[in-house]
């Protein structure tokens, strides 16, 4: 009974793999579902076959403790590295997750990048997606520790935001909802950087695919 009972937590529960993360690393993951995930990816574009809808950056501890530094609702936290992989809330479709890595020349901000990120903790989460404010979405944060650690030199650039469908000149019914609840503006055409465009930026190299 008790071999069948840990059978099935390992089925429902993936043990994270052998690959060595290293401080500083970025994850992309590309959710399963959900109306804003779902328009994220229709107004996105990410490497390979993916649609990024979220990013942290891997910290790990003195214990070899693994973490990942996260702009998500409602807050800027630090998850454990399962959780991020594999969220509990999501047991019947976990997000696809891909491993980004700095190139060298790049490589030297990630202490300092890590320090910025763990300052920032608490922070709230910026559902309106703007940069002038002390609030952070997901990929903002990332770009925004980057930035500071590398004396103010952007390592990602921004890009010009756009929550119209792919190849239409009409905003997204999801979008619409979204900033109708939220009574402020849609920040089409607003400086901005999204996780797909991160993951295609030539700063990274993609390493690994959980």
């Amino acid at each position: 009974m008790k071999l069948l009972l840990i059978v099935l937590i390992s089925l429902s529960y993936p043990s994270v793999d052998n690959f060595k993360l290293q401080n500083g690393d970025l994850i992309f993951q590309e959710s399963c579902s959900g109306d804003i995930s779902n328009a994220i990816k229709d107004v996105t574009s990410s490497t390979d076959k993916y649609n990024f809808t979220h990013v942290g950056m891997v910290y790990i501890k003195e214990n070899d403790s693994i973490y990942v530094i996260e702009a998500t609702q409602p807050e800027v936290k630090i998850t454990p590295l399962s959780k991020f992989l594999y969220p509990a809330d999501e047991k019947e479709c976990y997000p696809q997750s891909v491993v980004g890595r700095l190139k060298e020349k790049y490589r030297h901000c990630i202490p300092q990048a890590i320090k910025e990120g763990m300052s920032l903790i608490g922070k709230k989460y910026d559902y309106g997606y703007n940069l002038n404010n002390d609030k952070y979405y997901c990929s903002e944060l990332i770009y925004h520790i980057l930035l500071k650690a590398n004396n103010g030199n952007p390592i990602f650039h921004l890009n010009k935001m756009t929550f119209k469908s792919k190849g239409t000149k009409k905003f997204l019914p999801e979008w619409v909802n979204y900033f109708k609840e939220l009574n402020t503006p849609i920040p089409e055409g607003k400086p901005g950087i999204n996780p797909g465009a991160m993951s295609k930026a030539d700063v990274i190299d993609i390493i690994h695919h959980y």
